[in-house]
């Protein structure tokens, strides 16, 4: 080809044609702009189908990983429901009369409140997005700032659950040690329950701990700090739904 268009030339040159010539060489100049274009265009094009492709098929692994998510933090939600439940049901104990309460309520209720909760979060495609810049190449603005924002949501979450466990392992243990008889509570409810065995200290009485201020405070303590974190769940869940939401709408 490149050989014909040379003899085009040559045979103008030679019969002395040269506006002619100059047109020709115009035109040829003008065919190869195009056909580089073109190059250029399908190239760009293929680029593109391969980053939407990629952008499709990474928004469509994340959404499964968000799926996951959500369940996780829907059980977060329940247990830590469970244990304000419990914590009020022992701060409405110290109103009542001891002689009704019987220890194996008041250690069935301990040993829902004395569990911490941390909620299980997948992010290994979420990593993915933000370290290769796929979260960047999402086309709705929407998504990708509930994506960038979504690290700042998580932190929160755990700064609140290292706090609540903090208290749980710190102070109130401290206080429960000298205070209250582990063993029974944990050969009754614990998943070690029939295999501890009775306390030799028979005449301990936990329901003393009702008569202390201290250990109403710690349950009171113990009550605010399970609310804060049970509506950084909702909070945490909600954000998982508008993300998911979002990338229905995009995908």
């Amino acid at each position: 080809m490149i050989n014909f268009f040379r003899r085009i030339r040559q045979n103008l040159l030679s019969e002395g044609k040269i506006a002619k010539y100059i047109k020709y060489a115009a035109g040829e100049i003008v065919l190869v702009v195009i056909g580089i274009l073109i190059a250029l265009g399908i190239s760009d094009w293929n680029d593109t189908r391969k980053e939407r492709n990629e952008t499709d098929d990474f928004i469509s692994r994340l959404s499964k990983e968000i799926d996951i998510n959500i369940s996780n933090v829907e059980k977060a939600i329940t247990l830590q429901a469970k244990h304000i439940s419990a914590s009020k049901s022992l701060l409405d104990m110290f109103h009542k009369n001891k002689a009704p309460i019987e220890t194996r309520s008041l250690d069935s209720l301990l040993i829902i409140i004395y569990q911490s909760t941390s909620v299980e979060i997948n992010n290994g495609t979420f990593s993915e997005g933000l370290n290769t810049g796929k979260i960047g190449n999402i086309p709705s603005d929407r998504l990708r700032s509930a994506l960038y924002s979504l690290p700042s949501v998580i932190s929160d979450t755990r700064r609140l659950e290292n706090i609540n466990t903090s208290d749980l392992n710190g102070p109130f243990t401290q206080f429960l040690y000298p205070n209250y008889n582990y063993r029974n509570m944990d050969n009754q409810f614990s998943e070690y329950k029939g295999e501890i065995g009775e306390t030799k200290f028979k005449e301990f009485d936990n329901m003393e701990v009702l008569d202390k201020m201290e250990f109403e405070n710690y349950m009171d303590n113990r009550y605010f700090n399970n609310s804060v974190q049970l509506e950084q769940y909702k909070k945490l869940k909600t954000e998982f739904l508008q993300i998911k939401k979002l990338m229905q709408i995009t995908h």
